[in-house]
């Protein structure tokens, strides 16, 4: 809701018209949205869509509505007015342009949580272009983005077989990159990331209580930030034999970590601390 109220508040909800995918919630998300905004368009799922199949869904509904550019946009994201137009305008007047924001942590401008990326043999590394500009990256988090109709006219709609949930944004521009699209990031505009956590994905695995064997399980969870089927598909389409390489040393990694957590938690705390700071 915040994020509707956001577009309400920047002018953008009436200038654009807005799809809510609303996957099985049961907390009456859908009743409320309907009661407040009823401009935004409601496309409903079963639970089992996550966020590729959600995306997909939107995406397919758009396109057969006959839109020339479509914009993915993560509920978790707060932006100014003027910043949806700066990335319709840019793709529009760049032909097979594909645009996206960088995302700050709230009270911390400091920390990057999304953005444009470049691609390094040791994987993808956030950019960090000054600001006001637009610069070109090889990869974007899918949490802000606006591409083309033809995107889909040329690779289709988003798959999600081997990336249900985490890896659909980048093997999905990964592939358009692939097909010939450039891919930018916009600083023109601020856009504010609300941070949350994840069970699917934890980030400080040294750290994470629980079992030992929890985040190892993780490796077989295809919703999983983890999953071994979302790495080797992305690492193949992006690096292709060398991919192979960094994702069997991502999994040693995972192994050596899982070994590390047979330690007390209070132990961890004092050895990898530092590690998380």
């Amino acid at each position: 809701m915040d994020c509707l109220e956001n577009l309400k508040t920047n002018g953008d909800l009436q200038k654009y018209q807005v799809i809510v995918v609303d996957d099985g919630s049961t907390d009456r998300t859908a009743e409320a949205i309907k009661e407040k905004f009823p401009e935004v368009i409601i496309l409903n799922g079963d639970g089992n869509l996550w966020w590729t199949g959600a995306i997909a869904l939107g995406m397919k509904y758009a396109y057969e509505h006959g839109v020339e550019y479509l914009i993915w946009l993560n509920d978790d994201c707060q932006f100014s007015s003027g910043t949806l137009e700066n990335l319709v305008s840019f793709v529009c007047e760049n032909e097979r342009a594909i645009a996206g924001c960088q995302g700050i942590e709230v009270g911390n401008p400091n920390t990057i949580v999304f953005g444009g990326k470049f691609k390094t043999w040791k994987g993808y590394r956030f950019i960090q272009p000054p600001k006001n500009t637009v610069a070109s990256c090889d990869l974007l988090s899918g949490n802000i983005v606006c591409f083309p109709r033809s995107v889909i006219d040329r690779i289709g709609y988003p798959d999600s077989r081997f990336t249900p949930h985490y890896g659909g944004d980048s093997l999905y521009l990964i592939l358009a990159k692939k097909a010939g699209f450039s891919i930018y990031v916009d600083t023109r505009s601020l856009v504010y990331s609300l941070v949350g956590t994840s069970k699917l994905y934890p980030q400080k695995w040294l750290l994470e209580s629980g079992k030992a064997l929890d985040i190892l399980k993780l490796v077989f969870v295809p919703q999983s930030g983890l999953s071994w089927r979302v790495w080797l598909k992305l690492n193949w389409e992006a690096y292709s034999v060398w991919g192979l390489v960094m994702f069997f040393k991502k999994y040693l990694s995972i192994l050596l970590i899982t070994g590390l957590r047979f330690l007390p938690i209070e132990l961890r705390s004092k050895l990898f601390a530092n590690k998380y700071e």
